[in-house]
């Protein structure tokens, strides 16, 4: 099967569904070529675009953010460039922006009118040696200013299918673009994972594998059915032969290491699964977390993990877990006033990105309490999560204990005058008015 190259282009602020789509078609003879706004990948847009050049078609995450970011329609200038660009692009929407009306389509306009405006006020401003990079930008703004309706419209005029439509239709709009090659049993083993009985999934890839030759992702499949029945031998098992018929099926590299970081067997090999897997597809959010987690519990590499953290939140910035796993490092890292506002600042990312993140507001509402002295701040906390569980019975008998802990720190504390717990430099009466 000859491998297409995809490219797709995306804001950062959809790079999770990047990341879906990359991840849904791994069992395709498909490459992805993707733009994390890497300052040296793009330092010179000859060979950034001549990349694009060499694939296949581009897939148009298109979202309010993308329209408004200069880097992403920087891409689409240079592909509209492009002799049959139209035959060479699949825009999908994202969050449904209003791109069909004339008022929507002028309102980007003089959005980017506005941004070419503050340029030049900028640009007047500064000294002649310091104009340069500036000046480029500006070019940049001003071709997207003159674009982006002609743009707009020629969207407007076309069949556009959002995300939600894509994965109902188990990505056949992007398939069908393959072509020359018959892909009709990876299809079905696409629809296959997206069930969720697992007894019909586990039916369908057994008439599967009667029906055709087995594959990697099939395999995959059949280890995921077992790890889910608690089967663990026959998921390594059949981990192992998905590896086997493909060395680079960074999924089932990394899904087969977290099943042995699980079991905790063979921790060794878990952690080589997910460098490979990583050194694959770079952007593998999961296998980047699964190695940080394992490094910091098993290991002791606490800083091999915060680097993987940080290297997820580079092309993610969006990754709540990321940020959550940070503020733990950090958190028992150091005291000192600095380090405690870290904390504070990483979680308070975590729950900002994910409200409904239950263990980032526990290790928060944890940390503001018992490290920090604000006990009424870690009620907040303590709020949302009964709001997130709200029928936890468990839940609520463990916060009954931690507020009657609160509620007796905080009488020991009146008439306090030491120095606050949150490394203020103050004293406790000063800096909270108690």
């Amino acid at each position: 099967m000859n491998q297409k190259k995809i490219f797709i282009s995306y804001s950062w602020t959809n790079s999770n569904i990047a990341d879906q789509i990359e991840k849904d078609l791994s069992y395709f003879p498909i490459s992805f070529v993707r733009d994390i706004h890497d300052i040296e990948y793009k330092s010179s847009i000859s060979n950034f675009m001549q990349e694009i050049r060499n694939c296949d078609f581009a897939v148009l995450l298109i979202s309010e953010h993308y329209l408004k970011s200069r880097n992403c329609m920087i891409e689409i200038l240079h592909i509209l460039k492009e002799q049959n660009f139209d035959e060479k692009i699949l825009p999908i929407i994202i969050n449904s922006p209003s791109i069909y009306s004339s008022e929507t389509r002028i309102s980007y306009t003089k959005y980017w009118i506005e941004e070419e405006n503050k340029l030049n006020n900028l640009i007047s401003s500064l000294p002649a040696t310091a104009i340069l990079k500036e000046i480029e930008k500006l070019k940049e703004i001003e071709e997207i200013v003159s674009k982006i309706n002609d743009f707009l419209v020629h969207l407007s005029d076309i069949k556009n299918i959002t995300f939600d439509d894509i994965k109902k239709e188990n990505y056949k709009s992007i398939i069908e673009k393959i072509g020359g090659v018959d892909v009709s049993p990876l299809i079905e083993l696409l629809a296959i994972t997206m069930l969720k009985d697992i007894n019909k999934k586990d039916t369908l890839i057994d008439k599967w594998f009667d029906e055709n030759k087995p594959n990697s992702e099939a395999y995959s499949i059949k280890a995921e059915i077992a790890k889910c029945r608690g089967n663990f031998d026959k998921a390594k098992y059949n981990y192992i032969k998905a590896i086997e018929l493909n060395e680079e099926n960074f999924i089932a590299l990394n899904n087969y290491g977290f099943l042995l970081s699980q079991l905790k067997e063979n921790l060794d090999d878990a952690k080589l699964y997910f460098e490979k897997a990583i050194d694959i597809s770079p952007n593998l959010t999961e296998a980047r977390l699964n190695l940080g987690v394992l490094l910091s519990s098993h290991f002791k590499d606490y800083e091999g993990a915060k680097n993987q953290y940080e290297e997820i939140i580079k092309y993610n910035p969006l990754e709540s877990k990321a940020y959550n796993n940070l503020a733990n490092y950090y958190k028992f890292k150091s005291s000192t006033k600095d380090n405690n506002y870290k904390v504070c600042y990483l979680y308070e990312k975590a729950i900002t990105i994910n409200p409904d993140y239950f263990e980032a507001r526990l290790s928060y509402g944890s940390f503001l309490s018992e490290k920090m002295g604000l006990h009424d701040y870690a009620l907040i906390q303590y709020a949302e999560m009964l709001r997130i569980r709200p029928e936890s019975f468990e839940l609520i008998d463990s916060l009954k204990l931690r507020l009657v802990k609160i509620s007796k720190i905080k009488k020991c504390l009146i008439g306090r005058n030491d120095l606050c717990f949150c490394g203020s430099g103050k004293k406790f009466k000063k800096c909270h008015g108690k």
